[in-house]
């Protein structure tokens, strides 16, 4: 399945994982991530785990954002 706009019956912690193992993500599934930074709130423990991991290895440059 490819990783474009985040369909909402992908689990988060799988589509995270997958980006992870790629090693890159799209600018859509970015910016999907990004929203849901907003949702903070909405998240349990083990997604907020996830959602950091991604954010922690793209700054850390070892997952690149492709078009």
């Amino acid at each position: 399945m490819p990783l474009n706009a985040a369909p909402p019956s992908l689990d988060l912690r799988d589509m995270a994982r997958q980006i992870l193992r790629a090693r890159k993500i799209t600018r859509a599934d970015q910016a999907y991530f990004m929203q849901l930074t907003t949702s903070i709130n909405k998240l349990d423990d083990k997604e907020l785990i996830s959602l950091n991991q991604l954010f922690d290895a793209l700054q850390n440059g070892r997952v690149r954002v492709v078009d």
